[in-house]
């Protein structure tokens, strides 16, 4: 980034597992930007964990409090934001984030996934017995709304930095500061 050019944001989208929070802290870092986890913004003003929230309110109150919450993380401009993996399945969570900031879509396998997660017990959403087939069913409807992003990032194999320099590097291009 050229300096005295400011940030425009950058919203990282994809599937649980695929880096978001791990990427988003090191661009935020390099970026001068505030970092923003909206699903640990929803934990923090429910003072409880996402998996406690599904379990009491169920996934409708649960995507209400997403989108409070991402309204209320869209009014500070030039922030890096990591939404849940299910934020960005609403066509309307869809609009606000990209008149927001580019969206950046990090891709992740069915593989990488289950590898990631292996052991994560805070996923209500792959409770069960067949973590596997639950992966894959989510990833086939959410999969069309992230592929609508600006740009897919494949992380499958990648290190968290490789994923943020290749982010990095897509920033400074599209906003014109690459040098």
């Amino acid at each position: 980034m050229k300096r005295g050019e400011a940030f425009p944001g950058v919203v990282l989208v994809g599937f649980m597992g695929s880096g978001k929070s791990s990427v988003g802290r090191i661009l935020a870092r390099r970026f001068g930007a505030p970092f923003v986890d909206v699903d640990e913004r929803i934990e923090s003003a429910a003072g409880s964990p996402i998996r406690d929230l599904f379990a009491r309110e169920g996934e409708p109150a649960f995507r209400g409090r997403e989108k409070a919450a991402l309204l209320e993380v869209l009014s500070v401009k030039g922030c890096v934001i990591a939404t849940g993996g299910g934020a960005f399945a609403d066509e309307e969570n869809r609009d606000l984030l990209r008149s927001y900031a580019p969206v950046v879509y990090l891709e992740a396998g069915v593989e990488t996934v289950l590898e990631r997660l292996a052991g994560d017990l805070g996923r209500p959403l792959l409770r069960g017995e067949d973590q596997e087939k639950v992966v894959r069913e989510l990833l086939s409807r959410r999969v069309p709304g992230y592929r609508t992003a600006d740009v897919t990032v494949r992380t499958d194999g990648r290190t968290v930095e490789e994923v943020a320099r290749q982010v990095e590097d897509w920033i400074d291009r599209t906003e014109g500061r690459a040098g």
